[in-house]
């Protein structure tokens, strides 16, 4: 699985490395994926859920499972990626603000708009 260092300290020389150390993981990534789902259907619509993650990100020494966000469409199933969702994988909060919410809520709207025609 694929881990995401975001903002970090780059080795000064030529044969420094990174060393990442993660020991408290309690928030699999089928968890991450059903407390997307969750969060997104009782605030945007029950067409619009989690997918497993696929990648761990460190970010500020925090662990975070990155949740992409689909559109369905019913019968035509998977529509499109509409963004992703940052869960704690320790606390399972989502890492989400108005900002990306409303982002979130933006694009599937214009993607439910697109897919329509």
């Amino acid at each position: 699985m694929p881990v995401q260092i975001e903002t970090p300290t780059s080795p000064t020389h030529d044969n420094e490395s990174v060393n990442v150390h993660i020991t408290n993981i309690q928030i699999t990534p089928d968890r991450a994926r059903q407390l997307v789902g969750i969060h997104m259907g009782n605030t945007i619509g029950d067409l619009v859920a989690g997918d497993t993650p696929s990648e761990l990100v460190i970010a500020a020494s925090r662990a975070y499972w990155r949740v992409p966000v689909f559109l369905f469409g019913g019968l035509r199933g998977r529509i499109g990626q509409i963004g992703y969702v940052d869960v704690d994988s320790e606390t399972g909060d989502l890492k989400l603000d108005d900002t990306l919410q409303k982002k979130l809520e933006e694009d599937a709207l214009r993607l439910a708009a697109s897919a329509a025609l």
